[in-house]
């Protein structure tokens, strides 16, 4: 017997009682070749076994057939020539039968011709004249015995005509067909198990080849896939699957890498001024002074706890979704308050050479959903952020609703600058983390590269959508939006 159940998989190696006690399960090709073969004996001997008793059948038919045609012919001749001619009536050959009879009406034999072995059959009751009956006994030798009984009503009363054959030849030579052909079973059974064998070891030669192939590849492997076989089966699909997943399971691997690179990379900047600073004091034994506490080790202090707070939030994200209130949000509100941030702030900071003081438009329509407000309130502000960075001269905030889907009104925000804008070949990827247009990793000119894939995760978590875009004045536009709520039950 075999089991389909399979034994723990908790990463644990089972010991030498789990092994005794956990069932074991077949291999594929020689469960299928089991079954098979199973099936086809049994088929075939339920086959042979109803095949036989309807050859049989039709056999007994045949017989009372012939009994019948013979007793019709006895009972004219009796009716035509009288009872004294039964002797020469009976005297006629057998042909097939093996008992014929004529009983008169007091239960005494006139005239028979039996086969050996048969003498003593005793009578059986009498039809009406005119009448058949058929009647199945055991012979005094022990034979099957079948006889067709017909009355023939003459003026003395009612002659039986019987006439009788023993069926155990018939039987014997219908077991004998039977024997031979269940003996044939198991050769069916054996040739059915070697073509199946063959034909599976056909089947899963390329799932071995998978499998095999995948116990190749190893952590380290790029680019490495399985063989896809050239017909277009389950086979086929499961490797093209498995590639897929190979190809997700490298990317994910590469972006990890990579991930981990560049927050080493961002992090070791801020960490080597603290700690430069922090030996030259300790070597000079000179404190630092308030100045460069103010102007150097502060603003890397901020960078750097900035960046640990958004690489906390993407790993928070990545485990169980990102963490947000639910509350009503004025979308308005927040637009407006970071465009008055932005005008605020100016160039301060930012580092562009040559650039004057920014412009900042902003127009905003009412718009009001249920989110996150600080998640929110961090998705302009970084979209704000990244343009002051990169313009020259102007930036723009634009707040829309479009109200022409009946039930699901959709607020856009757009944010313009007129910097260098994004090459068409990094915008696929601009939102991915420590994605980076600077050619430098400068602090004074460049983010963390993080500012934008928060904006793409809170975004996303709000049920919305953003891309970027070139600015129709040239420069980069940014465009977010979401599902926002009616406003006519509030107004403006």
């Amino acid at each position: 017997m075999f089991s389909f159940a399979s034994g723990p998989h908790n990463g644990t190696v089972p010991s030498r009682r789990d092994i005794l006690t956990t069932p074991r399960r077949w291999p594929i090709r020689v469960a299928t070749t089991v079954i098979a073969a199973a099936i086809v004996m049994l088929v075939l001997a339920f086959a042979a076994g109803g095949a036989w008793l309807m050859l049989r059948s039709a056999v007994h038919e045949t017989i009372d057939t012939m009994d019948r045609n013979r007793a019709v012919d006895v009972a004219g001749q009796l009716a035509a020539r009288g009872p004294q001619a039964s002797l020469e009536i009976v005297s006629e050959p057998l042909s097939g039968v093996d008992m014929v009879r004529i009983i008169a009406p007091d239960d005494q034999i006139l005239a028979g011709q039996v086969m050996r072995g048969l003498e003593t059959v005793g009578t059986l009751p009498a039809p009406a004249a005119g009448e058949f009956t058929r009647d199945q006994l055991r012979a005094p030798g022990g034979e099957d015995l079948r006889i067709t009984s017909v009355g023939v009503g003459l003026g003395a009363g009612t002659f039986v005509v019987q006439v009788g054959t023993v069926t155990d030849r018939y039987d014997f030579l219908l077991g004998t067909g039977a024997i031979l052909f269940l003996s044939f079973v198991p050769v069916a059974g054996l040739a059915t198990a070697v073509f199946v064998y063959y034909a599976m070891g056909r089947v899963l030669r390329p799932v071995e080849s998978i499998r095999s192939r995948v116990a190749e590849i190893s952590t380290s492997g790029h680019g490495e896939r399985v063989p896809v076989p050239e017909a277009e089966d389950e086979i086929a699909r499961l490797a093209r699957t498995m590639n897929a997943m190979l190809a997700r399971l490298d990317a994910a691997r590469t972006a990890q890498v990579a991930f981990i690179g560049d927050a080493s990379h961002e992090l070791r900047s801020p960490l080597s001024t603290l700690s430069t600073m922090l030996e030259l004091s300790s070597t000079s034994g000179t404190p630092v002074d308030v100045e460069t506490v103010d102007e150097l080790l502060l603003p890397e202090v901020a960078r750097m706890r900035t960046m640990v707070e958004d690489l906390l939030l993407l790993a928070k994200n990545d485990e169980r979704g990102m963490p947000l209130r639910r509350d009503d949000v004025d979308l308005d509100d927040i637009v407006l308050a970071e465009a008055t941030r932005a005008r605020e702030l100016g160039t301060a900071g930012v580092g562009v050479p040559g650039r004057t003081d920014l412009q900042v438009a902003v127009s905003v329509e009412p718009a009001r959903l249920v989110g996150d407000p600080d998640a929110l309130q961090r998705v302009v502000r970084n979209l704000v952020d990244n343009a002051r960075r990169h313009a020259r001269q102007q930036m723009s905030l634009v707040l829309t609703v479009d109200r022409t889907v009946p039930g699901a009104p959709r607020a856009t925000i757009t944010v313009d600058d007129d910097g260098e804008g994004v090459p068409n070949a990094q915008k696929s990827t601009v939102f991915d983390r420590f994605a980076r247009l600077d050619a430098d990793r400068a602090r004074g000119t460049g983010g963390s590269g993080l500012g934008l894939a928060i904006v793409a995760e809170i975004t996303r978590s709000h049920g919305g959508r953003v891309r970027v875009e070139d600015a129709p004045g040239g420069g980069a536009r940014f465009v977010v939006e979401l599902p926002v709520e009616e406003l006519e039950e509030f107004g403006d």
